[in-house]
């Protein structure tokens, strides 16, 4: 064999290969170009009404276990011009976070056995998520997005609720001594601030420029013990509290008007 005639050694043979591959990349990164153009995401404002389920938690080590709940909302997106896809999104959320943790062997009152027990927190927020975000329409019936933002919320109820695995007046005294309003000024129960703030994000896919499925997390930066308790607990018992924040988790589907 003559290494002339071999491809290694055939330095004209080598460069018309690389030339060839280098057109037909430039190709479909053309084609791809093209196709992004045409199905580039319409400009403008649209509304999308969504429902879902939250997998939320409070980062707090005595509440460890997390609690599922439920949210609905409206966001409202707008495409910029000649942003290629980019958008800013606000919208209105009502949703259902929390926390619970196990509590074996409960103590009781006086002549009371020990017990199992349940505690929770069951925290209704209105939120507000004020995101930037990128469309990307893969066809005409397919598109992906993301966004990335803060929110704000405030909560409008919930409680702290106890529940026990015995039966009886006393015990059902001890659940009513312990179940209250979350977001009632008490500095002597573990009561929360209603105002939350943190930072999210979601990412989703559309099906025929209107059917959603979303994925999204939220972290919160604010420490949502009152002032109050926390002070009344360190002059009472010495102990400094440590901070709690929420974490959520949402699944949703949604219909884009």
């Amino acid at each position: 064999m003559h290494l002339k005639n071999n491809l290694f050694f055939n330095p004209y043979k080598l460069l018309f290969m690389k030339k060839k591959v280098m057109l037909s990349a430039f190709a479909l990164l053309l084609s791809a170009n093209v196709m992004a153009l045409d199905n580039e995401p319409e400009k403008g404002a649209t509304t999308t009404a969504f429902l879902g389920m939250n997998v939320s938690k409070v980062r707090n080590s005595l509440y460890d276990e997390a609690k599922v709940g439920g949210t609905f909302g409206v966001k409202f997106d707008y495409v910029l011009p000649y942003a290629h896809g980019t958008y800013l999104s606000a919208g209105l959320d009502w949703t259902l976070k929390g926390s619970k943790t196990s509590i074996s062997a409960f103590p009781g009152e006086a002549g009371l056995d020990p017990t199992d027990a349940t505690a929770k927190y069951c925290l209704h927020y209105l939120e507000i998520p004020v995101h930037v975000g990128f469309r990307y329409n893969l066809s005409s019936s397919i598109g992906f997005y993301g966004e990335v933002g803060p929110y704000f919320a405030v909560g409008v109820g919930g409680k702290h609720k106890l529940r026990v695995d015995a039966d009886g007046s006393d015990w059902n005294k001890i659940e009513d001594e312990l179940s209250y309003p979350i977001f009632k000024d008490d500095k002597q129960k573990e009561t929360f601030q209603r105002w939350d703030a943190g930072l999210g994000f979601r990412v989703g896919a559309e099906f025929n420029r209107h059917y959603n499925v979303m994925l999204g997390c939220d972290w919160g930066l604010t420490d949502m013990l009152r002032d109050d308790y926390r002070d009344f607990v360190y002059d009472t018992t010495n102990t400094k509290l440590e901070k709690c924040k929420n974490f959520n988790f949402t699944i949703a589907v949604g219909y884009r008007f």
